[in-house]
């Protein structure tokens, strides 16, 4: 077996010449005198029928917009009825829980007076707490007392800085004096931390938070072992988880959740399937 020669002309998988695509005729035949009775594409360069215009950009498109101007997926939305030559288009339904509106300059939902009330209160209830900590490790660690002029009497002051030294009293130079401390400061960090992490997440539009601001009253609960100051972030804390459940919040939240999950919406599958040229590219 040899091959063929190389003639320039190319050869098809059967050793014979390749078909040649079809030209389009430059005066199509139309009219009853057509025989096959259809109509081919219209020629080259030749105006095109009004039918065979291509569709707006945006024509069969919906979507939904808010007050804000913004374009955002709605859930539950449903599928137009699908014509010949477009794609369906998703109807957006009214939404169940009413959203927030977006900003025309950021993009984002505008934040409530009660997620910035809810922000404050609770980086301010670490305040406090870190307060009553900061007195107490001063306390612990200055046991002179002046009692008259340039007359100091040393004093041990440790087992009264903070409540939980006070019910388990130890002796000065003692390895408990060092585990107190310690405990003390894991305490303050721990109520502050919490208080601080819900309100910055709750300020970022996480719906979570509203749980984590009762989770945080009640770690606030601990600052009891410290001081009557470090108290006082208790309150702090829980004025501060009580508007994350207003109805403000609920919808700051609900539009958060919605831009940062969005539903994906299937559409409904196509019974009507045209094959060949469509009808708006057919001639009259």
């Amino acid at each position: 077996m040899s091959w063929p020669a190389p003639t320039g002309e190319p050869v098809g998988p059967d050793g014979a010449a390749p078909r040649r695509a079809m030209s389009v005729p430059d005066a199509p035949p139309s009219g009853p005198g057509n025989p096959d009775q259809t109509q081919p594409y219209p020629a080259l360069g030749s105006p095109a029928a009004p039918d065979a215009a291509w569709p707006a950009p945006d024509a069969g498109l919906v979507s939904a917009s808010d007050p804000g101007g913004s374009m955002v997926p709605v859930p539950g939305a449903q599928p137009l009825p699908p014509t010949p030559g477009q794609v369906p288009a998703l109807v957006p339904q009214p939404s169940a829980v009413p959203l927030a509106r977006l900003s025309q300059r950021t993009g984002q939902p505008v934040r409530p007076w009660t997620v910035w009330t809810s922000a404050v209160l609770l980086f301010g209830g670490a305040v406090p707490v870190v307060a009553g900590l900061l007195l107490a490790m001063w306390q612990m660690a200055s046991p002179w007392v002046e009692v008259g002029p340039d007359d100091w009497n040393k004093i041990d002051k440790f087992n009264a800085a903070t409540w939980l030294t006070a019910e388990f009293p130890s002796e000065p130079a003692s390895g408990m004096r060092v585990l107190f401390a310690i405990l003390c400061c894991l305490i303050a960090v721990l109520v502050a931390g919490v208080a601080s992490t819900v309100g910055y997440y709750a300020f970022s539009g996480y719906r979570w938070t509203r749980i984590g601001a009762l989770v945080a009253v009640a770690v606030s609960s601990l600052s009891l072992l410290l001081t009557p100051i470090a108290a006082i972030s208790i309150g702090v804390i829980a004025l501060g988880a009580v508007p994350l459940w207003l109805p403000a919040s609920t919808r700051f939240f609900a539009r958060w959740q919605l831009l940062r999950h969005p539903q994906i919406v299937y559409s409904e599958p196509i019974d009507q399937v045209f094959y060949g040229p469509l009808p708006r590219y057919r001639g009259i």
